[in-house]
């Protein structure tokens, strides 16, 4: 289902169609013209160049952020892998320390 949206960005409006909602895309534009805003406020550039710098800003943001999530995917492998290597330990313990414990009752049992 398509969703008519306006969004402002740098004091201009734009209607965008869209299949997510409205909350989503009015929260992703406030985002953009933040950065938008922050940037046209620090240097008197035209426009355009402002709107380029804001999406590599947020670009740049976005990669980072996708980085830390791979890292944090890999190291969430790295736990359930070693998770899964001492669980089969454990396990190899209690049959060992199970066969202690039968090899010590047959000890005891013997005098």
């Amino acid at each position: 289902m398509s969703n008519k949206v306006t969004i402002t960005v740098g004091g201009t409006n734009y209607n965008i169609i869209t299949d997510d909602t409205p909350e989503y895309i009015r929260e992703c534009a406030e985002y953009f013209d933040t950065q938008f805003t922050e940037i046209s406020r620090s240097a008197h550039i035209p426009a355009l160049s402002v709107a380029v710098l804001a999406g590599i800003t947020v670009t740049d943001e976005f990669f980072k952020t996708r980085e830390s999530v791979d890292n944090l995917v890999r190291q969430m492998k790295e736990y359930m892998d070693e998770t899964t290597r001492m669980r089969a330990e454990v396990g190899e313990l209690k049959r060992e320390l199970d066969r202690a414990h039968a090899e010590l009752e047959r000890y005891r049992n013997r005098g």
